[in-house]
């Protein structure tokens, strides 16, 4: 075990764990996944560990390494997706700038992946699923860079 996954409680690492299924969840509109969502899923998790060298990769390891139980896990959980988001985005805001922006970025590989093998040919996200992966990026902003992001607390006129 890490020094990083140390310094997270049980419940804190099993939230951060389930952050890529609620992305899936808000892709596929639900919480109980087929077997093509199921097999997309991990090809991404797969994908986005081995394009990550930090946090992000252990993040994804630990949950590819519990494939047997992670949906099960997630459907027992019950939080609706965007609860789901919102406490990870807490926990993203407890981390160094370095390690949060490679966690995120690995979560939202995750989702990009998913939502390309649900595109035509398997090669380009949907309009839709282009949106959602937006509003997951949203969700997984800390309240600082959300108000750092916020035009209306720009300095120029509106």
């Amino acid at each position: 075990m890490s020094q990083w996954r140390e310094q997270w409680s049980e419940q804190e690492w099993f939230t951060l764990r389930l952050a890529p299924v609620w992305v899936l969840s808000a892709l596929a509109g639900r919480v109980r996944f087929d077997d093509d969502e199921r097999g997309a899923f991990w090809d991404a998790v797969t994908d986005a560990a081995l394009r990550s060298t930090g946090p992000g990769r252990e993040l994804l390891g630990t949950a590819a390494a519990e494939r047997r139980w992670l949906f099960d896990e997630f459907e027992l959980d019950g939080r609706p997706v965007v609860s789901g988001l919102l406490s990870v985005s807490r926990l993203l805001e407890r981390m160094a700038a370095d390690t949060r922006d490679d966690v995120r970025a690995s979560i939202l590989r995750v989702g990009g992946s998913v939502a390309r093998a649900r595109g035509p040919f398997g090669r380009r996200m949907t309009i839709e699923d282009e949106q959602a992966l937006l509003l997951v990026e949203q969700l997984l902003q800390t309240a600082a860079e959300t108000s750092r992001d916020n035009p209306l607390d720009s300095p120029a006129a509106i």
